[in-house]
Formats: C-alpha cells, structure tokens, sequence
C-alpha cells in the first residue's frame, strides 16, 4: 500500500489504541510532509530567491495534495516554505483531519466521533489494519537502527521525524541514542542529486526551523 508522508507521519505519531496524538509539532510536521511530496511531484518548487511556486505542472491525484496546491497557487505570491509549512495547517483546517481521513479510506484507520461531557466534539483514529504502519516501523528500525540504506522515501521522513522528536517512537529504548545520531545524518545528507533537491532541501529546513525555534524560544523563557 502506497502511503504518502504526511500519512506515514501520523500514523507513527498516533496513539494505536487512543487514536489520537498529544505531538505539539504534528501540524507542522503534516504540513512539511504535504510540501515534500508537492516538491517530489514537481508541482512546486523553489525559485532563486528560495520561495515556493507553482510549476504549473498537473495536480496531483491525492485530494490533501491537490486542495494544497491550489492554496498556495490561489494565494498569488512567492512565499518561503517556512510560511507554508506555518500557514497550511490553517488554510487546509483541520489538517491532522484530512490527513486521516486519506488514511480511512484507504482502510488503514477508523473513525469514531463521540462527545466530551455530552458537549464538545471528538474524532478518534483507531488502527484498522496494523499492517501498514508495522511494515513502516519494521522498515525505519532497519534504517534507524541496523544501518539499512534508506529510501528516498525514508529518508525524508526521517528528516520529518527527527525534529518533532519522534524517532524515539519507532525504535526500544536501548537504541533511541543511535537512532538519533542516525536519524540526524541522514537529515543532513538528504536525497540523491536530482531535479527537486534544491525545494525538498528548503522544505526540510522549513520545517526544522518551524519546530524547533519556538520549541527552544518556549525552553528559554522557562
């Protein structure tokens, strides 16, 4: 089962049995992944002055892919990544949602909607199938851990994982230390050498930086 990374992301940040995350980066994180795979489907890219625009290439086929794309072609300014990957989760509302809802119809989650004290509504994802995301987990441990050579794929979600701290989630505890140091390499080494480098590159950074300066504004003023 093709998944695409934003899936794979919150398939590793939801809890399999609550159904939800408590991540405080997965929007971010979500909103990353959508701008890597419009980047690796060369429906944007990174102009000369490191800002995000349309190729004019066909939409893709995912409907979470397509809706983004037209946000940031109907928006009608050159805007730096780190804007997109902050602002979509707004313009695609709720994101974690739509998200999910790709990984329901692909029969990979559930859907449970219920009330909080009879009043405030809330949506669950509880694992349908646990085989996708045990193929995912098996595949990453390999990459994290056993030094297995990654995918393009894996290897950007790697780069994903690493700075909304949750590689932690797909390794034991024994082996967290080495899965970090991993994770970080093949963070900075990235993808092979190919047309969309340069924006996947500025994709990552976008969403480092993203996640982790206000992570470390907030570390300060404590």
């Amino acid at each position: 089962m093709e998944l695409t990374l934003p899936e794979e992301v919150l398939l590793i940040a939801l809890d399999d049995e609550k159904g939800h995350s408590s991540n405080s980066a997965l929007d971010l994180g979500l909103a990353g992944g959508t701008l890597l795979e419009l980047a690796r489907a060369e429906a944007v890219a990174v102009d000369a002055d490191e800002k995000v625009v349309p190729t004019g290439a066909a939409a893709p086929q995912d409907p979470l892919l397509r809706d983004a794309l037209t946000v940031i072609t109907d928006d009608g300014k050159a805007r730096k990544p780190k804007h997109w990957v902050e602002k979509l989760p707004g313009k695609l509302r709720p994101l974690k949602d739509a998200v999910a809802s790709g990984l329901v119809d692909k029969g990979v989650l559930s859907e449970e909607r219920s009330k909080v004290l009879g009043v405030f509504p809330r949506t669950r994802w509880p694992e349908a199938d646990p085989a996708p995301e045990r193929h995912l987990r098996e595949r990453l441990h390999a990459v994290l851990v056993q030094g297995a050579e990654p995918t393009e794929q894996e290897a950007l979600l790697v780069g994903l994982l690493e700075p909304m701290d949750l590689v932690k989630h797909v390794v034991g505890k024994g082996d967290r230390k080495q899965a970090r140091q991993r994770a970080k390499a093949i963070k900075e080494t990235g993808i092979a050498g190919d047309a969309v480098r340069k924006s996947v590159q500025a994709m990552q950074t976008a969403v480092m930086v993203a996640v982790i300066v206000p992570a470390t504004v907030t570390a300060g003023g404590n």
